[in-house]
């Protein structure tokens, strides 16, 4: 079993190598990179994600279903991303936008230290 299942890496502060995982706007900036994953994009209806309107966009590309749910009321935020088919089928669901975010400290038990796990 992995050192790091169900633990929360601990990192030195500063690091940057992986802050890029904690930042929504980051993250989100990288999802749109490559805008030809968007190209060909269609609508495909609407539905609400978690409460909100959304406009279901898709896309089939070898084998492989891009489904984006965008906000329709309001900003245009992304809300879902979903891929389907294929071997590695994916759902990630973004929230909060606009509100800070106050992680709590988990306890000692719950944590891996980034550099203990490098030392070896």
């Amino acid at each position: 079993m992995s050192k790091t299942a169900d633990k929360r890496v601990k990192m030195p502060a500063g690091d940057d190598q992986l802050s890029g995982l904690c930042d929504k706007q980051g993250l989100l900036a990288a999802l749109d990179e490559d805008k030809s994953e968007r190209k060909g994009m269609s609508k495909d209806g609407t539905t609400p994600v978690d409460g909100t309107p959304a406009v279901k966009l898709t896309k089939k590309a070898g084998g492989k279903t891009l489904t984006m749910y965008v906000a329709s009321e309001g900003k245009p935020y992304i809300l879902k991303v979903t891929t389907t088919g294929g071997s590695a089928p994916e759902s990630t669901t973004f929230s909060d936008y606009g509100k800070p975010i106050e992680p709590e400290q988990p306890p000692a038990g719950d944590t891996v230290d980034l550099k203990q796990l490098t030392a070896n």
